[in-house]
């Protein structure tokens, strides 16, 4: 009989933990084409048919990863208080939360190029969050005299939708100068031109 002590075994929320952590470390450090089930079963210390029983690809498991980190770091959009600022100072704030990393940005590109039903539920989901901080933003802008008018659904999603695409093309670009010049020259005046 061995005198070695085993490790105590993980429990289920540190085991997923350590999963989520090991997805996002293999991403960051050698790109999209090594997160595997492999890869990441190997740097989490687990076997891959935990990973098999819980999600259908490495991307589905990414998904959720990006998603437990996101929840841990950003106040949820309910308890953002939106008083006391101009409606360009708002919108303003909510794109300077934007903190999607280029390698997870390419890996979306990717998938969005397989055709993946799965991007295309993250882009559903994605979208109902953005329209609904922007109702927030916007009801607030009514409530101080700012605006007297509705917004469609594709203005609201404006300023989403060009941080996204700059986010693809080139993440080193996403300052806050960036993102003020694109509220000044573009969303704001797309929102005040829907009052005509």
């Amino acid at each position: 009989m061995s005198d070695k002590k085993r490790a105590p075994r993980k429990t289920n929320r540190e085991l997923t933990e350590s999963i989520f952590k090991a997805t996002v470390t293999i991403l960051d450090t050698e790109g999209y084409e090594n997160v595997t089930f492999n890869n990441i079963a190997r740097l989490s210390g687990t076997g891959r048919p935990v990973l098999y029983r819980r999600w259908h690809t490495p991307f589905e498991l990414l998904l959720d990863a990006e998603n437990y980190f996101d929840d841990r770091n950003i106040t949820s959009e309910a308890d953002i208080d939106f008083s006391g600022r101009s409606l360009k100072e708002n919108i303003i704030d909510s794109l300077a939360h934007f903190d999607s990393s280029r390698q997870f940005m390419r890996a979306v590109l990717i998938e969005l190029g397989k055709n993946n039903p799965v991007v295309n539920e993250y882009f559903v989901k994605l979208h109902k969050e953005q329209l609904y901080i922007m109702e927030r933003i916007l009801s607030q802008a009514e409530l101080d005299g700012e605006i007297k008018h509705t917004v469609t659904d594709n203005v609201k999603l404006l300023p989403f939708n060009l941080l996204l695409y700059q986010a693809m093309v080139n993440r080193n670009q996403l300052s806050l100068n960036y993102i003020t010049d694109l509220v000044n020259t573009i969303v704001l005046p797309a929102i005040m031109a829907q009052q005509n």
